[in-house]
């Protein structure tokens, strides 16, 4: 094209602007090359391949990337895996993380988000494509969450949770007993996504077959299949894998139905997330919408339900920043709880200390990047951006280990940049302002009236998502 308008607007031979261009072109790819020939790269993470594979697909990959980043005295290194690219590198540098992310050119690794779109049936949805197919998808799905529908939304996650404190809670402190805060707070993030984007009620054994068979899902698809392309080879030798299908199989299902209940409504409320999908054509066919509606079941109950969780048990843990909270909140009126600074500070550092999306996320950039140190990354290689590395950086956050939420008080512009839990540029999450909505209101309503503490300290699990395990709260009225 550039040849064209040069023939047209330039009294020049065509034969000689092509070799001109020819000649700029080569001397580029040089240039390139010469640039990379004497480039600092990376250090490397110091495991083998198949060292590196067990701690990927493992539940101490986060851990693993603090320790390997600690180790090597460095946020940004290499690591040796069985994935075609010029290099994979592990950034948690908050300048470079941000270039990667922000850049047009970066765009999703396909051959890794390819393993988690077989829970959705292969077929193309917003977390599993780029170019125009991502761009009509998510275009036709912006609007309902406009700010009108996020309130709308996050009304009823408010009266799921008045109930859940009616019903299950003042019951309990009665009785002096305690709460998983990890299963309640799912479960009042997936009723309220059923009911508000599906305008579907899940039945007790929808919720539990979901729930269940979305983690023998994930754990295969999500977490072993991207780090090991051995498993899709020798698949149907290995009983978790083909038993992970059925269980994809069985969510796909669950979607199919939550179509058809729409279709039967009498008068289903328009422009929420159910109404976009049935309706644009974006979506060719019943099984491309019953993948998004999964995408959207997937993404938005357990990062927000866990979140919280992780929220209240530190507030367990600090009853100083419990009785500071309930003071601050006791001078607003509940609508204007989300511009409480003590609250903001509260969930920010939640979120800061425990990244539910620890893994962050994972880009191909589509040119050579400098990192702040100088070293080269170059085009085409695989990006991955664990949130955990970027959110404990103790360059960036003193006693990063520590919930210390008056640290957002006055902090630093470094410490703002790196602070990014719903990723950054055109492909962030589409949900954050009522992922944001929601956990505002539920930690402000529960700490408003009642006085946490710990019973039981759990464990910590990963699998594609960081959550508490065995996590059990006490509560009694403040």
């Amino acid at each position: 094209m550039m040849l064209s308008v040069f023939y047209k607007t330039a009294d020049f031979d065509p034969i000689v602007v092509t070799l001109v261009m020819a000649a700029v072109s080569i001397g580029l790819i040089l240039a390139a090359r010469k640039r990379r020939a004497g480039a600092l790269y990376p250090p490397y993470a110091p495991c083998s391949t198949l060292e590196t594979i067990r701690m990927v697909s493992s539940s101490e990959y986060p851990w693993w990337v603090l320790r390997v980043a600690r180790e090597l005295n460095t946020l940004v290194f290499r690591v040796s895996l069985p994935v075609p690219a010029p290099m994979l590198v592990v950034v948690g540098e908050p300048d470079t993380f941000r270039k990667v992310m922000t850049d047009p050119l970066s765009k999703k690794p396909l051959e890794i988000y390819s393993n988690i779109g077989i829970i959705n049936g292969g077929v193309p949805t917003m977390f599993t494509t780029n170019g125009e197919i991502w761009h009509s998808k998510r275009k036709s799905i912006a609007p309902a969450f406009s700010s009108n529908h996020v309130r709308r939304m996050n009304k009823v996650a408010i009266d799921k949770t008045n109930y859940w404190i009616e019903q299950e809670l003042r019951p309990l402190i009665k009785s002096g007993g305690s709460f998983d805060v990890a299963k309640e707070m799912i479960n009042i993030t997936l009723d309220a996504i059923c009911e508000t984007a599906f305008e579907y009620e899940m039945s007790p054994d929808e919720k539990s077959l979901f729930t269940s068979e979305l983690e023998l899902a994930l754990i295969e698809f999500a977490l072993k299949s991207p780090s090991n392309p051995l498993r899709r080879l020798f698949g149907p030798l290995i009983p978790e894998r083909r038993r992970a299908f059925v269980a994809a199989r069985n969510l796909q299902k669950l979607a199919m139905k939550i179509q058809e209940s729409y279709r039967n409504l009498e008068a289903p409320t328009e422009g929420t997330i159910i109404d976009r999908i049935m309706t644009s054509a974006a979506f060719e066919n019943d099984k491309e919408r019953a993948g998004q509606i999964l995408e959207f079941l997937l993404a938005g109950h357990d990062t927000t339900g866990y979140s919280i969780s992780w929220i209240l048990l530190e507030l367990a843990r600090n009853p100083e920043e419990q009785r500071r909270l309930r003071a601050s909140l006791s001078s607003i009126s509940p609508e204007d709880w989300s511009r409480c600074d003590v609250l903001r500070m509260i969930i920010k550092e939640g979120m800061r200390l425990h990244p539910v999306a620890s893994a962050g996320a994972v880009r191909v950039i589509g040119k050579d990047m400098m990192t702040s140190n100088k070293q080269l990354l170059p085009m085409g290689s695989i990006v991955f951006a664990p949130f955990i590395l970027l959110f404990r950086n103790p360059e960036v956050f003193a006693n990063e280990n520590s919930f210390c939420p008056s640290r957002w008080e006055n902090p630093s512009r470094e410490m703002l940049d790196s602070m990014n839990p719903f990723a950054l540029g055109k492909q962030n999450c589409i949900g954050q302002s009522l992922a944001n909505a929601e956990m505002h209101y539920i930690v402000a309503r529960i700490c408003s009236e009642f006085d946490l503490s710990v019973e039981e300290e759990g464990s910590v699990d990963f699998f594609l998502t960081l959550k508490p395990v065995g996590v059990r709260l006490k509560a009694e009225k403040a």
